[in-house]
């Protein structure tokens, strides 16, 4: 099986992210091949993820990881925007105790941004920082959210107002997660694909121009796909590597 590796080169904690079809079954021996994630971790695991998400895929990257040795848990929380809260993140501490996690316990964010985000938080808090692997199965996660270490939930009176800078050990982007993606989401990760091709890569804006239709997965040939996802996520994975806490970086020439 074909994959590419895309690397997120910061001074401080470097990690690649793997982009291949079939992706999540190959989750437990990528997190054991030093070529692609080098850091020792430890065997207990435990993955985030929501109902929706977990009935679709949770067995298969269940079963690579328990191939692989690790032990592995998981919590479900509510699906949607209004339970990204700190009442969310005790339900993930909670869990955590119970399976009494280590420094060298490991964090898996199965889902979109929402999951992503308060997974890489409550990995940043516990224990003062755990390993997180990202594995998004949105459009938007996987060209967006799950790169760069940006963490967070939100506050009763404003978004993402509380957070924390926590770099994954490994993306993992699986393109066939985006046959369940709802057309309305998959257009939301479009339109930031759409802009990555207005700002950064022409060839890219070049290419999306030429499709007949950009709002749903099965409009695009797999190929396509895969190169939407490595390039929007090179471009995301250059501008981190430039601008870590975004503060601010120059318009690709």
């Amino acid at each position: 099986m074909s994959s590419t590796l895309i690397p997120v080169p910061l001074p401080q904690g470097a990690y690649q992210i793997a982009i291949a079809p079939q992706g999540l079954a190959q989750l437990g021996p990528w997190l054991l091949d030093p070529q692609i994630q080098p850091l020792p971790l430890g065997e207990k695991v435990l993955i985030v993820s929501n109902p929706q998400i977990w009935k679709h895929y949770g067995s298969i990257l269940e079963d690579s990881l328990q191939q692989a040795g690790f032990n592995v848990s998981a919590l479900l929380l509510p699906a949607g925007e209004r339970y990204k809260t700190l009442g969310s993140i005790q339900k993930i501490y909670d869990r955590a105790l119970e399976l009494r996690l280590e420094r060298s316990s490991t964090f898996i964010a199965l889902g979109g941004g929402v999951i992503g985000d308060m997974t890489g938080f409550a990995a940043a808090t516990w224990l003062r920082g755990i390993q997180v692997v990202q594995v998004p199965t949105s459009l938007l996660a996987m060209v967006d959210a799950a790169i760069g270490g940006k963490t967070g939930v939100n506050h009763p009176r404003g978004k993402n107002l509380i957070g924390a800078f926590h770099q994954p050990r490994l993306v993992v982007i699986d393109p066939q997660t985006l046959k369940t993606l709802p057309r309305r989401e998959f257009r939301g990760g479009m339109a930031e694909v759409i802009k990555y091709g207005v700002i950064w890569d022409r060839d890219l804006f070049e290419r999306l121009e030429r499709c007949d239709r950009l709002d749903q997965h099965r409009h695009l040939p797999s190929q396509l796909l895969t190169e939407i996802l490595c390039r929007s996520a090179q471009a995301k994975a250059t501008v981190v590597s430039q601008d870590e806490r975004g503060i601010g970086v120059a318009r690709h020439p």
